[in-house]
C-alpha cells in the first residue's frame, strides 16, 4: 500500500483539486440542503425564512461545533496514512464515533429546554422553537457523518462521498416539498418544522451509508476499522486537537447568530436582506470548506512524512483555485444579483430593498473571497494540529472584528443594512491577516501528532485480533 494520495505531482494544483473536488461536491450537497430549505421557506412565508436564519444559525453553532470535533478523525487518518501506520487508521475514527454518540447527552437537553429558553419572547419565537428543536434532536447524526467521512478524506478516497451526498440532497428536496407544504390526504403541512426534518433525514442517510462502507471487510482487515473499543489515549489526542477547533467553530457561528439577532431588532428589511445574503454565503462556502479540508488532508500526509516544504506548495495551489472560483461567482453576486434573488426567493421586491440588496450582495462576494483565503490557511494549520491558536484567534476575532463594531456603529446609531455587511468585509480581511501571520511564523512545523507513535504500538495494533465482526463485503 502506498501513501501517495493521487497520481499527480505532490502538492500541485491538480493534486489539491483532485482531493478537494469530491469534498466540495459533498459539502455543496449538504449546504444545498440549507439553501433549498431557504428557497422553499421563502415561498412559504418571509417570516419562516427569517426564523430559519435566526434559529438555524444558532443551531448550526452547536452542530458544527460538535461536527468539527468529530471531523478531526480526518487529520489523524491523514497523518497515520502519511507515516504508513495503516493499521491505526480506524482507531481515531472510532473515538470520534463514540464522541458523536456521547453528544446525545448535550443535544437532547438543548432540544427539550434550550429551545424555549433561547427564543421565548422573540419576534419569530413560534417558528424558531420547533425548527431549533428538531435540529437538536438529530444533531448527533451530523457529528457521526463527519466522523465517518474523516476515514475516507484522510486517505484521499473522498469520491465515494459525491454520489452519496447527491442522493442525500435529493432526499432532502423531496421531503422539503412534501413536509413544508404537505400533501392533501397524505402528509400534513408542517411548514418550518418540515424543513428541519427533511435536512436531518439527509444527514441520517449519509451517516448510515458511510458507516456501512467504513465496516467493509477490506477496511477491517487492512485499516483497523474493526477495533471499536474506547481508546482513552487516542480519544485524548483527538480531543486535544478537535475540541479547540470545535469550540472556535461554535463560537464563530454563534457570533453570526448574534449578528442576525441584531439585524432582527433593527427591522424586517435588515433581517430579510441578511437572510438572503446569508443563504448565498452559506451555499458558496462549499468551495472554501472543501478546499480547506482537502488542503488539510494533503498537508497532513506531508507533515506525517516530515516533508514540510511541500505544505507551502499546497498553500499556493489553494490560492490559485480560490481566485478562479471568485471570478466565477462574481457573475452571480456582482453582475446582477437582484434578478437571481427574484428568481429563487422573492419575486416582488420593494424598490428600496432592491438597491440595498445589490450593495449587500457585492459585500457578501468580497467577504467570501477573504474568508476563503483564511480557510486555506486554516486547513494547513489544522493539518499540523495547531488548533489551540485557531480557538484563541477565532474566538476573539468574531467578537472584536465583527460584533463589537456592528453593535456600536450600526445598531446603536440605527444605520442602514449596507453598513453592517460592509463591516463583515473588514472582519474577513482582518481575520485572514491574523491567520497569514501565524502561518508565516512557522510554529505549526514544531507540532507533531503521530511522530511519537513507536513501532511497538503499531505492531501491537497490527497483531491485535479484530473485535467487531461487521458486515461482509
Amino acid at each position: 500500500m502506498q501513501n501517495s494520495l493521487t497520481r499527480y505531482p505532490e502538492g500541485s494544483i491538480r493534486e489539491l483539486w483532485n482531493i478537494s473536488l469530491p469534498l466540495m461536491i459533498s459539502t455543496l450537497a449538504s449546504l444545498f440542503m440549507i439553501f433549498t430549505d431557504r428557497i422553499f421557506l421563502a415561498h412559504y412565508s418571509i417570516e419562516a425564512l427569517n426564523a430559519s436564519a435566526n434559529a438555524g444559525t444558532f443551531a448550526w453553532a452547536m452542530m458544527a461545533g460538535v461536527g468539527m470535533i468529530t471531523a478531526m478523525s480526518e487529520v489523524f487518518v491523514a497523518q497515520y496514512n502519511g507515516a504508513k501506520h495503516f493499521k491505526r487508521l480506524g482507531i481515531p475514527v472510532w473515538q470520534m464515533i463514540w464522541f458523536a454518540l456521547f453528544s446525545f447527552a448535550f443535544f437532547l437537553p438543548m432540544a427539550i429546554w434550550g429551545a424555549p429558553a433561547f427564543f421565548s419572547g422573540d419576534r419569530y419565537a413560534e417558528l424558531e422553537i420547533p425548527y431549533f428543536r428538531w435540529l437538536m434532536v438529530f444533531g448527533p447524526s451530523y457529528a457521526l457523518m463527519m466522523a465517518f467521512s474523516g476515514f475516507f478524506i484522510g486517505r484521499g478516497r473522498a469520491k465515494v462521498m459525491i454520489w452519496l451526498a447527491i442522493i442525500a440532497n435529493l432526499i432532502n428536496i423531496v421531503f422539503d416539498w412534501a413536509l413544508i407544504f404537505g400533501i392533501p390526504g397524505l402528509v400534513p403541512e408542517l411548514g418550518i418544522q418540515g424543513a428541519a426534518i427533511a435536512t436531518c433525514l439527509g444527514y441520517l442517510f449519509e451517516s448510515a451509508v458511510l458507516g456501512i462502507l467504513f465496516l467493509r471487510k477490506e477496511n477491517r482487515l487492512h485499516f483497523g476499522t474493526a477495533h471499536w473499543r474506547l481508546n482513552w489515549k487516542e480519544m485524548k489526542k483527538c480531543c486535544k486537537v478537535g475540541v479547540p477547533q470545535g469550540v472556535f467553530c461554535a463560537l464563530e457561528v454563534f457570533g453570526w447568530a448574534v449578528f442576525y439577532w441584531m439585524m432582527t431588532d433593527l427591522g424586517e428589511k435588515h433581517i430579510t436582506i441578511s437572510s438572503i445574503c446569508q443563504s448565498f454565503t452559506i451555499l458558496l462556502s462549499f468551495f472554501c470548506d472543501g478546499l480547506s479540508r482537502g488542503a488539510a488532508a494533503v498537508a497532513g500526509n506531508f507533515i506525517g512524512s516530515g516533508r514540510y516544504y511541500l505544505v507551502r506548495k499546497v498553500l499556493k495551489a489553494g490560492f490559485f483555485l480560490l481566485i478562479l472560483f471568485s471570478l466565477a461567482t462574481s457573475l452571480v453576486l456582482v453582475v446582477d444579483p437582484v434578478d437571481t434573488v427574484r428568481l429563487l426567493f422573492i419575486q416582488h421586491l420593494d424598490p428600496s430593498i432592491q438597491e440595498s440588496l445589490q450593495i449587500c450582495m457585492v459585500f457578501a462576494f468580497i467577504y467570501i473571497f477573504f474568508d476563503g483565503l483564511r480557510w486555506v490557511f486554516s486547513g494547513l494549520l489544522v493539518a499540523a494540529g495547531d488548533t489551540l491558536f485557531l480557538l484563541i484567534a477565532g474566538s476573539l476575532s468574531v467578537w472584536v472584528f465583527l460584533l463589537a463594531p456592528i453593535y456600536f456603529i450600526v445598531v446603536r446609531q440605527g444605520l442602514p443594512i449596507e453598513y453592517a455587511w460592509g463591516l463583515t468585509v473588514l472582519y474577513a480581511a482582518l481575520f485572514f491577516i491574523v491567520y497569514a501571520i501565524r502561518f508565516r511564523q512557522g510554529a505549526w512545523q514544531k507540532i507533531s501528532l503521530v511522530a511519537q507513535e513507536g513501532s511497538k504500538e503499531d505492531h501491537r495494533v497490527e497483531g491485535a485480533r479484530p473485535m467487531l465482526p461487521g458486515p461482509q463485503e
